[in-house]
């Protein structure tokens, strides 16, 4: 008996110590963790998103600004829907998407267990309707109204302002994105990702209490979201929407933009898209649209480059004058071709234009002058040149992309072509062909030197930054150093340009005077890209502006008019304003003799 109890006695002993040590093990060693896993189960943070700051163009007109929708959130580790095997296939056939889509979602690691994500934005009211209908057998799945992210003029200035969309894996693990979270938004494009900083703001959320089912008992305590700073830009909503209505459904581009202070008074670039679309859940056929042959999301503005054709005579005619190969009394013969041994190059005229004057040979964008002042002044001295012009380099712009056209030079043919510099090479310079490729951004800012005597600016979207008292965007302008002379030859020369003599007689009107250039650039895979670049009024220039339609075919016809369209949307009071007329500007398939 003393025995048996001597050994139960030893049995307590043991079973006592392995229950010490347990309680010792869950409550010292382990028992952070264990309280850590106790909180998740019994306590969640449920984020209040942070509304973005609002877009203004400069008149305090709203590009972007937030408003509510309903957003679906889950918790993945509590998931569940009575009835269904795959509880994620489920899910998605509530909300319409591939199930695929669900599982990838919820399949995400996250930071920390049991708390919301975002699985749907902007959700329709028919899916809500769904969700609500079937919440009794759904667990893990919730509906909170939350701020989205919307744009009240759809297309109009869409890759100037770019558009939010939720942070991928790769953005995720960039130093500069420390602090976001997989399900949180992020600008993609345009001043959104810009000023991203600035815009996001900070998220708030309600520390709340659960029972076992995961249903709310309790709110513990609550951090207010701060809302995005605002930010204004140097667009003007009115001549945005008369770049964008003269363009139609052409695609290329248009700049606007004040050649004293080098604000962007429109930036249009067509095809474009909606950036609306990247609010909710893109279907098949939005991506389809967005990713199709016409590249709507492609900055044409910034980013594509083009051969200037004629609206490079400027950068030509300012080297020749500046070097002396020319001035206002030179006079050229042009019987149709500028011809070199075994080579020539024809005018758009092929009949020629006679004896011409520097003003009537730049007025009437003769081919042969250009051709031979290029000749005078060499390849080196065009490419010097069209350097302090400001092509061959990028901007500066505040966009997140923009493309440095190319100024080609002898050394550059050898290392790209492996071949020589021809003389015939330079004559192609010299009138925009060959090998020299600018953005629509460029021309205008070369544009600008002209219009402001001599100075290249510093293009800049973002105007104000709430807050920043002290923000002010580069208002640089810089001499190019060119001769008054030489300025005032080159805006005598616009003038012409744009006179009942000149190759843009039919945007002349008597209400303002308008200097410029025409261009038709030969191009391949279709008809030449028409290009037209100049500024208004032409005694006092306040405005600048720089079109290009790809494969439009004459720009006297076609680019013309649309920049005629911008500057009396600028310059007339409405009720003097033309009405826009797109049959105006047909375009033709080849350029004819009022044009070059």
């Amino acid at each position: 008996m003393a025995r048996r109890l001597a050994v139960l006695r030893a049995a307590v002993v043991v079973i006592c110590m392995v229950m010490l040590g347990r309680l010792v093990q869950l409550q010292i060693v382990e028992g952070a963790r264990n309280r850590q896993l106790a909180d998740e189960n019994r306590i969640r943070i449920v984020r209040r998103l942070a509304p973005r700051g609002t877009i203004y163009d400069r008149h305090n007109r709203i590009l972007a600004s937030s408003r509510l929708a309903f957003s679906v959130r889950v918790v993945p580790e509590e998931l569940g829907m009575i009835g269904a095997g795959d509880a994620p296939a489920g899910l998605a056939n509530l909300l319409g998407v591939p199930a695929d889509e669900v599982r990838e979602a919820v399949g995400r690691p996250a930071a920390v267990r049991y708390q919301p994500m975002f699985l749907w934005r902007d959700a329709s009211p028919e899916v809500v309707a769904r969700l609500e209908e079937h919440s009794p057998y759904l667990s893990g799945v919730s509906v909170v109204a939350d701020a989205v992210r919307d744009y009240p003029h759809g297309p109009l200035a869409a890759h100037a302002i770019g558009y939010v969309r939720q942070i991928n894996p790769d953005e995720l693990g960039r130093p500069e994105n420390a602090g976001y979270r997989a399900s949180d938004l992020i600008g993609k494009a345009g001043v959104e990702k810009v000023a991203e900083r600035v815009l996001r703001g900070r998220d708030g959320g309600d520390q709340i209490e659960v029972d076992a089912s995961g249903r709310r008992v309790g709110t513990l305590g609550t951090v207010p979201p701060r809302p995005g700073r605002n930010v204004w830009l140097t667009l003007d909503l009115d001549l945005q929407g008369a770049a964008e209505e003269a363009l139609g459904g052409r695609a290329g581009a248009v700049v606007a933009l004040d050649p004293w202070t080098g604000d962007i008074l429109a930036l249009a670039s067509h095809p474009s898209y909606d950036p609306n679309l990247f609010v909710g859940a893109l279907t098949a056929k939005d991506w389809d649209v967005l990713s199709g042959p016409g590249y709507p999301q492609y900055n044409r503005a910034t980013t594509s480059r083009y051969p200037p054709g004629s609206v490079f005579k400027i950068v030509t005619a300012a080297a020749a004058l500046e070097a002396g190969k020319c001035d206002l009394r030179s006079v050229f013969w042009c019987d149709g071709a500028y011809r070199l041994p075994g080579w020539a190059l024809r005018c758009w005229r092929r009949s020629g234009h006679g004896t011409v004057s520097f003003l009537k040979g730049f007025a009437q964008s003769c081919n042969v002058m250009f051709a031979t002042l290029g000749q005078r002044v060499g390849a080196n001295g065009l490419a010097e040149m069209a350097r302090r012009f400001g092509l061959g380099e990028a901007c500066g712009i505040d966009l997140p992309e923009e493309a440095a056209g190319l100024v080609p030079t002898s050394e550059w043919k050898r290392r790209a072509r492996q071949e020589p510099w021809y003389p015939g090479d330079t004559c192609q310079m010299a009138i925009g062909q060959g090998d020299c490729l600018v953005t629509p951004l460029q021309v205008a800012r070369e544009f600008a030197v002209v219009a402001n005597g001599g100075g290249l600016v510093q293009p800049h979207l973002i105007a104000r930054i709430e807050g920043e008292g002290d923000y002010s965007p580069p208002v640089e302008r810089h001499s190019v150093g060119l001769r008054p002379e030489t300025i005032a030859a080159l805006q005598a020369g616009m003038e012409g340009v744009v006179s009942p003599e000149g190759t843009a007689s039919g945007i002349v009107t008597p209400k303002y005077a308008i200097a410029g250039k025409t261009g038709t650039a030969q191009a391949s895979g279709g008809d030449p890209h028409a290009w037209f670049a100049g500024y208004a009024p032409a005694d006092r220039p306040r405005l600048v502006v720089a079109v290009v339609v790809e494969h439009g075919g004459r720009g006297s016809t076609v680019a013309a008019p649309v920049a005629r369209h911008i500057f009396d949307t600028a310059l007339l009071p409405a009720a003097e304003r033309p009405t826009w007329l797109p049959e105006d500007t047909e375009v033709a398939a080849r350029p004819s003799e009022e044009d070059q």
